[in-house]
């Protein structure tokens, strides 16, 4: 075990002296600087703390006094039956007494009258002369130090009183009386500044410093600024309208709510009003998120982004006070737009479990969509993909006035789609071409299949080392959309056959999906080497 263990902590060592060796003084001095000035906030709060530790810590060494021995209440009362208790102290506002007894002092003496003389020792000439050396070591060191360290000794050898005991309630009259008869002094007194001020800073530190961090997380919870909504910052990457193709009924309703906003349509002339609420229903990837988007970068109004699970809280009522900040800081705003994604999470049906939480906050984002307050400029837009799932009121007219479907797109709509895609992206071929072959190759894709086919073949090309994304690359990356990677003997048949009917008139498709048939021998997948 020895050796195993010794050859297994030589490399170590060595790798650790080696890179002590590199490590340099300056070095670490500047990355200190660095982070210092990175984190000048953090490090001036840990440094006050720690300081305001210490001094507490130095408070409570120094104020340090020797504790009395505690004993029991029928103590006091035999002591004072024989006639040995001194003196009595009788603290107000606790159950604390201190007394002092003669029976210690008699002990004392006695021990000292039975006892031999202690022998004194001398000093010699040269203990003489090394107390003459460290005169002047002594003169060096700060006298306050040495008193300070005086007083503190003197106190903690040196206790005001010897015992300590609780009072029994209800005994105060026999106690008094029997002190009384027995001839002993006593008296009452407050608890001193000193040991309140101590006893006060105990339990700071002990219970109320440990339990800071969960009061510090409670109070994030509960409190009512803290609201999940963000606030669309305006940036280099403004997506629009021109960005968002093969939805062109959900963007034109949309386009409308946005002019309206922006005061280009007159609708209040003709006795119309601003529709509330927007519901977006339509499968995955169909581009609803993209629409809100949209919005947010054509709108010139402040725009509220928000995902409905962020509501649901596991404090009850905390996902009805995050709905109330959200509405009011809208309004405050207004007019303004709010996007929910993923309404569901909090709008489904009320009464199908014992969940309160989400039917508070279902209530309470029915109240502010369509309660008393009914001349707000506040357009909510929400997204959803199991509008089966919700509440029957959420629908309702007044609430979400319009309810816009966002379908699969159609081949015109998947070519609009890849020309938005493909407009960054170098192509060896036309892209007209490329989006005409593309769209009749993928039906039933959505945007997002779309997206992810261009993503990929670039990919592709730059794997290859490619400076150009070719025809080969596309394709490549439809089989993978399709049929998944690695699966190698779906993919020549059921390509070539496909581009064989699309395409007769290029051979070069055909001779290319050909020779790539060719060298499948058997459905084992064995190809042979010419």
């Amino acid at each position: 075990m020895r050796r195993r263990f010794s050859l297994r902590l030589r490399p170590r060592l060595r790798l650790l002296t080696i890179r002590m060796k590199r490590v340099s003084i300056e070095t670490m001095l500047n990355d200190v600087k660095t982070y210092v000035r990175k984190n000048i906030r953090r490090v001036l709060l840990s440094g006050s703390v720690s300081v305001a530790l210490g001094m507490c810590y130095l408070f409570l060494k120094l104020t340090a006094l020797p504790s009395p021995k505690v004993v029991p209440y029928s103590d006091l009362i035999a002591n004072l039956q024989n006639g040995s208790v001194t003196k009595v102290l009788i603290e107000e506002g606790s159950r604390r007494i201190y007394y002092n007894t003669n029976l210690q002092s008699e002990e004392a003496g006695t021990q000292k009258s039975n006892g031999e003389a202690m022998p004194i020792s001398l000093p010699n000439e040269d203990e003489a002369s090394k107390v003459e050396s460290d005169v002047g070591t002594r003169s060096v060191t700060p006298q306050s130090f040495n008193i300070l360290k005086k007083s503190s000794k003197a106190r903690a050898s040196i206790p005001e009183w010897q015992y300590g005991t609780r009072k029994v309630d209800h005994d105060e009259k026999f106690l008094l009386s029997l002190m009384r008869d027995k001839g002993t002094s006593y008296s009452s007194a407050p608890q001193s500044l000193l040991m309140s001020m101590r006893s006060i800073l105990i339990t700071v530190l002990t219970l109320w410093i440990p339990l800071i961090p969960l009061m510090w997380l409670l109070y994030r919870q509960l409190s009512a600024a803290n609201s999940p909504a963000k606030k669309r910052q305006r940036d280099t990457e403004v997506v629009g309208f021109d960005d968002v193709e093969g939805v062109d009924s959900a963007k034109v309703e949309l386009m409308e709510i946005v002019s309206c906003l922006q005061g280009a349509i007159n609708y209040q002339k003709l006795g119309a009003k601003l529709p509330r609420g927007v519901l977006l229903v339509g499968p995955p990837g169909t581009g609803k998120t993209l629409l809100a988007r949209a919005v947010a970068g054509e709108a010139g109004v402040p725009f509220f982004t928000v995902s409905a699970s962020e509501f649901v809280e596991m404090f009850v009522g905390r996902g009805a006070a995050r709905i109330r900040d959200l509405f009011l800081v809208a309004r405050k705003s207004s007019p303004s737009i709010i996007f929910i994604d993923e309404l569901d999470a909090v709008g489904g049906k009320r009464g199908r479990s014992f969940n309160d939480e989400r039917d508070q906050t279902l209530n309470q984002l029915l109240t502010e969509m369509d309660g008393f307050e009914s001349d707000m400029k506040v357009v909510v837009i929400a997204a959803t993909n199991r509008p089966e799932a919700l509440d029957p009121a959420l629908c309702r007219p007044g609430r979400f006035s319009r309810k816009v479907y966002v379908g699969e797109p159609d081949e015109e709509g998947r070519r609009k789609i890849l020309a938005v895609h493909l407009r960054y992206v170098p192509l060896e071929e036309d892209m007209n071409l490329i989006c005409d072959l593309v769209a009749s190759l993928t039906p039933g894709f959505v945007g997002a299949d779309l997206a992810n086919i261009v993503n990929e073949a670039a990919l592709l090309a730059a794997r290859r080392g490619g400076e150009i994304v070719t025809r080969d690359d596309i394709m490549e990356a439809i089989e993978r959309a399709k049929f998944g990677i690695n699966d190698k003997q779906l993919r020549p048949s059921t390509i070539g056959k496909e581009l064989g009917k699309l395409f007769p008139w290029m051979p070069s498709l055909a001779r290319k999906s050909d020779t790539r048939t060719e060298g499948f021998q058997d459905p084992l997948g064995y190809q042979t080497l010419s």
